[in-house]
């Protein structure tokens, strides 16, 4: 009797941590899917408000590309017009002493051959012993020797007018170009900036495509994860479309300064 009153405390006690553990294997899943529901309910809440922020900033970018395209076309523009008016500098002014020059040298070339020429016949016929050939060469040559003498001055002075004049251009243009020299390191800065952007809108890209095969599997965490990534990666190109905005500003003032520098008309 005793022993059978033992073997049913025994058998109720099995059933009842049967019992238990069975609950326990119950609850266990029930717990975990609560904790994976309250996170995925989280994410839900989340991307909602990280969409409407990313939007906003995506918006932002694009309104500030624009902005930069508009000013930079400005900037190559008028930097175009800068460095023809640079090309430009005195041209009148160079083209008319380099006329009168050209003329000079032309006009003057058939008397400046002949006292040449005669002067080589004398020395060749002293050579020959021809005392009269070469008395009548000195003759000739030495009548056409002032001549000859006022026409090499001339053209002198028209060709050291020519060079004093392109002398005094280059150093006008200079003045601008070296002032301009800021533009090409501005360019650069631009460019390596650029770079960037496209290494930022790459990582966008490849979690751009996560994020919508997360969208199309439901699966909020995911998605807000690969958003957030999105988001930052958003971040950067702004600041670096901020920065350009800025280089491109400072573009605008370099040249405005290089303009100040143009010979007035």
């Amino acid at each position: 009797m005793k022993m059978s009153y033992v073997k049913v405390l025994w058998k109720n006690s099995l059933l009842t941590v049967l019992c238990c553990s069975v609950a326990l294997f119950l609850l266990g899943p029930a717990k975990a899917d609560a904790a994976s529901d309250s996170a995925w309910d989280a994410a839900l809440q989340s991307i909602g408000v990280l969409h409407d922020s990313y939007k906003a900033l995506d918006e932002a970018n694009k309104l500030k590309k624009q902005q930069i395209q508009v000013l930079r076309k400005q900037n190559d523009d008028r930097l175009k017009s800068v460095n023809a008016k640079v090309q430009g500098i005195d041209k009148a002014k160079i083209d008319k002493l380099k006329s009168e020059a050209d003329q000079a040298q032309k006009k003057y070339q058939p008397l400046l051959n002949e006292y040449t020429d005669l002067g080589k016949k004398a020395a060749d016929a002293r050579k020959r012993k021809d005392q009269k050939a070469a008395l009548q060469y000195d003759l000739k040559r030495n009548q056409i020797k002032a001549s000859a003498s006022a026409a090499r001055a001339e053209i002198k002075s028209r060709k050291d007018a020519l060079a004093a004049a392109k002398k005094e251009a280059s150093a006008k243009a200079k003045a601008v170009k070296d002032t301009l020299a800021q533009v090409q390191t501005l360019k650069k800065q631009v460019t390596a900036e650029n770079k960037k952007i496209t290494a930022a809108n790459s990582t966008r890209s490849a979690s751009d495509k996560r994020y919508k095969a997360a969208v199309k599997l439901g699966n909020a965490i995911t998605a807000t994860a690969e958003l957030t990534v999105m988001y930052k990666e958003l971040g950067k190109i702004s600041a670096s479309l901020n920065q350009i905005y800025q280089w491109e500003k400072q573009i605008d003032s370099v040249i405005r300064t290089a303009e100040t520098k143009l010979p007035k008309s």
